[in-house]
């Protein structure tokens, strides 16, 4: 069972192509709602099916570590920007938010605290300083024009997982000014973020921090906080002893 949520967020981590047995997938597609089985079903590669079952099936049933529910009892609704939330009354304040890419998937749950999280995996084929250039910082995009290979894929998908945590707390569109946002990033919890004054935007009530669960993969997770309240960050393996590696559940 999951420990006490007092100013705590939980990360639970999964690696979705490690679930290999047939009898554990069907018991994971079981617990689905009819909306989540036809997003499952419409997907046209395996692997990307997989990554969603998977994915969707530890939302599922790390919830239910928190709440007297069965996995299959949750039901979910959207934001206006589309970010999922818990339909269920009376769930004691719980917030979830979920990213999966290729070899991780990673879920934040909270209390009465929104709550964001991106993973991404280390990636050097793209022109990454032509999109910093377009969505970071002045000042961070001059930092990363110095840096090449995986020194610049590291500070690159930092700068972004950050931005989408950030993002996806806030419930926002995709739209909005990621340019904005100045972060200064001193190791994995001593982070700071600058908004640009139009945004309206109080530093105080926001927490970043940066996971490294593998060498090939980097997390973010923002929470929306009351000013001075610091909250400890919690990684966890679903399907092992919370301190295992990742593996099925």
């Amino acid at each position: 069972m999951p420990g006490p949520m007092h100013q705590e967020a939980h990360v639970w981590l999964v690696v979705p192509e490690s679930v290999q047995d047939p009898d554990q997938l069907e018991q994971f597609r079981s617990i689905l709602s009819d909306d989540e089985l036809a997003r499952y079903r419409r997907f046209h590669f395996p692997e990307d099916r997989q990554r969603f079952l998977v994915s969707h099936a530890m939302v599922r049933q790390v919830l239910s570590g928190y709440a007297s529910l069965a996995p299959e009892e949750w039901r979910f609704t959207r934001a206006q920007h589309g970010r999922p939330e818990i339909a269920n009354p009376d769930t004691t304040g719980l917030r979830f938010n979920l990213s999966h890419t290729r070899g991780l998937a990673a879920c934040v749950v909270t209390r009465d605290c929104a709550c964001g999280i991106d993973t991404e995996q280390l990636d050097t084929r793209h022109h990454l300083a032509g999109i910093a250039r377009r969505m970071f910082s002045s000042e961070e995009y001059r930092q990363l024009e110095t840096l090449t290979g995986t020194a610049l894929a590291e500070a690159f998908f930092t700068g972004w997982t950050l931005r989408e945590a950030f993002v996806k707390a806030r419930g926002i569109g995709i739209s909005y000014p990621t340019r904005k946002l100045h972060f200064d990033v001193k190791n994995d919890r001593a982070i700071r973020v600058r908004f640009e004054a139009e945004l309206n935007e109080d530093p105080a009530r926001w927490q970043f921090s940066l996971l490294k669960p593998a060498a090939t993969h980097v997390a973010a997770v923002a929470l929306h906080t009351e000013p001075a309240c610091e909250y400890r960050v919690v990684q966890r393996w679903f399907g092992t002893d919370h301190d295992g590696k990742p593996g099925p559940a």
